[in-house]
């Protein structure tokens, strides 16, 4: 019994660590692969946007327009989360 106990809890642990994540914000907390969705969806949506100033020229640097891009995008979300 003490060996199956021992077996279960070293199966366990992995799984359990696994599934934890660490943000400095944050701290620990579990994986939700909605927040994971999420920010992939706004590093997405920021690439677009970046790519659209860069090839319309309003912003020469690379870096700037990406900066840029994350402002709209951020004010974006905003937006949409205050209106219905």
């Amino acid at each position: 019994m003490k060996k199956w106990k021992l077996f279960l809890i070293a199966c366990l642990f992995p799984l359990i660590l696994c599934s934890c994540s660490y943000s400095s914000s944050r701290g620990w907390s579990f994986s939700n692969s909605d927040s994971f969705e999420e920010e992939k969806e706004r590093r997405r949506a920021v690439d677009r946007r970046t790519d659209r100033i860069l090839k319309v020229g309003r912003i020469k640097d690379p870096a700037r327009a990406r900066r840029e891009a994350k402002i709209e995008v951020f004010e974006e979300e905003v937006l949409r989360s205050v209106r219905p």
